[in-house]
């Protein structure tokens, strides 16, 4: 993968991060409706997320073994996973202890005691079948129980002997249930775009259709459900999920684009180097941001429609996931040594 491409790639995933991050900032519980324009756009964000992750992913298997292919992407995940479980998890019991009506109805409430519920996502069966549980007040964690599956699968076809690649990818997607199989395409669109390229001269026409079409849809987009709901067979859900295409085939062009004028815009990963920092913690601010808007609301005692508690949302949370993140985000590295050196790769 170009420079080039690793930074436009970069950038993609800070914006993404950020979408998801106001779509929840923008909840008149934490903000009183600020930015509230943004706050159905945090599924288009997921979307480009998922095709982003598979091109990604085809990227990395390139030349490695199985082992190195477990070691990656366990150590990727849990790296931020395990501690935003930890720390959801504190932050909740207090939180609930002083506003228990900010959490009941919204989490917390299914999937039995709460360590349960922590334990079942820790190991990506929070969305299975017709399961809908979640960490806590992470709610965004769901996305991991569905790529966990898609690494899986991706994986087992990858590194299976021939014979038994598509039973070993079919089977866990058995597994998973319909409701993660369903967006498993999406991804694996990335995958498809990994290496392709726009015909010559069509490149800038890829990357800012592509991208002008993620906008488009995202701001007239018409949900019926949450991605995540339990899959059914009906003309409101199967309209979502053809939107979830629609955006993910909009940002594939845009994939197919880089690749082509990639070479031509040298200057992308100097002159934006700041950007591509913050990008290194866009999976902190992912799964971190959401737990502690929640808490802050519970426990500071401003009106959520006061400057100091905005400031403290918009301003305070993302400041208080960098620091997070370079305990765990910028430290997978660390991780992957310890998850090699437990599966003896």
């Amino acid at each position: 993968m170009g420079r080039e491409v690793s930074a436009f790639l970069d950038i993609v995933r800070l914006v993404a991060a950020v979408a998801v991050f106001l779509s929840h900032a923008s909840w008149h519980d934490h903000t009183d409706g600020l930015f509230w324009q943004l706050s159905t756009i945090g599924r288009e964000a997921v979307d480009v997320f998922f095709v982003l992750s598979g091109f990604v992913i085809a990227h990395a298997t390139e030349g490695r073994g199985v082992r190195e292919y477990v070691a990656s992407r366990l150590a990727r995940v849990w790296s931020v996973a395990v501690p935003a479980l930890a720390l959801t998890y504190v932050l909740d019991a207090i939180g609930r202890s002083v506003r228990p009506e900010l959490y009941h109805g919204f989490c917390c409430d299914a999937g039995g005691a709460a360590i349960w519920q922590f334990l079942r996502n820790l190991v990506f069966t929070g969305n299975i079948w017709s399961v809908q549980i979640s960490p806590g007040s992470d709610i965004p964690y769901w996305s991991l129980g569905f790529e966990a599956w898609y690494y899986l699968a991706f994986g087992l076809f990858v590194f299976l002997p021939a014979r038994l690649r598509w039973l070993g990818a079919g089977a866990a997607m058995v597994v998973a249930g319909p409701g993660i199989a369903v967006l498993f395409p999406l991804w694996l669109l990335g995958v498809w775009c990994r290496g392709r390229k726009m015909p010559l001269g069509w490149g800038w026409v890829g990357v800012v259709m592509g991208l002008a079409g993620v906008v488009v849809a995202a701001a007239m987009q018409q949900r019926q459900g949450q991605i995540y709901d339990p899959f059914v067979l009906e003309a409101g859900r199967l309209g979502d999920y053809g939107q979830d295409y629609l955006v993910g085939g909009c940002f594939a062009l845009a994939l197919l684009g880089i690749q082509r004028v990639g070479p031509d815009i040298g200057w992308l990963g100097g002159r934006l180097a700041g950007l591509r920092w913050a990008a290194g913690a866009t999976f902190a601010l992912y799964l971190f941001h959401l737990p502690l808007i929640r808490f802050a609301a519970a426990v500071v005692p401003w009106p959520v429609g006061g400057w100091q508690m905005r400031a403290l949302v918009m301003l305070g949370v993302p400041a208080v996931v960098l620091v997070l993140a370079e305990g765990t985000e910028r430290r997978k590295l660390a991780w992957r040594r310890g998850v090699r050196w437990v599966i003896g790769s």
